[in-house]
């Protein structure tokens, strides 16, 4: 028999509820077991397949309901409780938007964030730990497990949290970006009537008689406060220099709209700027 001991009586229900639903399930395919709840403080588990080893059947099903139940109830808790303690963040919506940021980062769901997985899988660790403590006969004491045997799953978590902050910092700087550039342009007057943009690998920018914008004119439009691409030559440059143009409207032709600058210039110029297919630019101009 195994007995597992909680101080938290929610969390002792919860998990006896989710081994028993397990069992009932397993029941069907061979399993042999019962667990009982011990007022709000235990669980007793018992194995009772005697034909079938307990470390091939019962202990890798107990071992993973465990481990899920540990990251599906505490890992949220843990991660906000980390943002707000050790990175002093207080504002409700800040501890949200970070650990939305955090849960990615864990998962790998988005290609523009680094992955934990690849250095650290937390399910395997987790699992790997509980299998270590877990026997025939042992008494098992579920909160104190969490606090000293899962330090390298809570270092992870203080990693994991401060590349989401990092993360967090520059979503709202580019942000603050966005809307000092709609800023602009919505109160400085126009300078170009419509610009056309190519996107063709590199930009290259077309007043409205499809003339090419200079080099040199766009340096002289060129407004230094709008400048955050610092480290790049002016020929690189795209986003300040066509904001500083201050076109009424833009045409983009492009194969990738998708295109992280191509975005940026969709949400800053909005309703402002039309996305056409590449091809299209040479019917305009022949047609124009």
């Amino acid at each position: 028999m195994i007995a597992i001991h909680f101080e938290e009586e929610q969390h002792c229900k919860q998990l006896y509820y989710q081994l028993q639903s397990y069992f009932t399930k397993f029941s069907k395919v061979g399993l042999e077991a019962k667990v009982a709840l011990n007022g709000g403080e235990s669980i007793q588990l018992q194995y009772l397949n005697e034909h079938v080893n307990f470390y091939d059947s019962f202990h890798p099903l107990i071992t993973s309901v465990l481990t899920d139940y540990v990251i599906g109830s505490k890992e949220e808790e843990w991660i906000l409780d980390i943002i707000e303690n050790i990175f002093y963040f207080r504002s409700q919506e800040e501890k949200e938007q970070i650990l939305t940021i955090a849960l990615t980062i864990l998962e790998g769901d988005r290609e523009d964030l680094p992955a934990m997985f690849p250095y650290f899988d937390r399910f395997s660790y987790i699992y790997q730990t509980f299998a270590q403590s877990l026997e025939e006969g042992t008494t098992f004491y579920y909160e104190p497990f969490l606090t000293f045997r899962l330090k390298e799953y809570g270092e992870l978590l203080i990693d994991c949290v401060e590349m989401a902050i990092d993360e967090y910092m520059l979503e709202q700087e580019y942000q603050n970006m966005i809307e000092n550039f709609r800023y602009y342009l919505k109160n400085t007057p126009a300078k170009y009537e419509r610009i056309y943009v190519l996107h063709d690998r590199n930009f290259t920018f077309y007043d409205s008689n499809f003339r090419k914008i200079t080099q040199e004119e766009i340096l002289f439009y060129l407004e230094v406060d709008l400048i955050f691409e610092h480290g790049l030559n002016i020929e690189e440059m795209v986003i300040s220099p066509l904001v500083s143009l201050v076109p009424k409207e833009v045409k983009l032709f492009t194969e990738d709209p998708d295109d992280g600058v191509n975005v940026s210039l969709q949400a800053i110029f909005q309703e402002g700027l039309k996305v056409l297919p590449l091809q299209d630019f040479f019917f305009e101009k022949t047609n124009d």
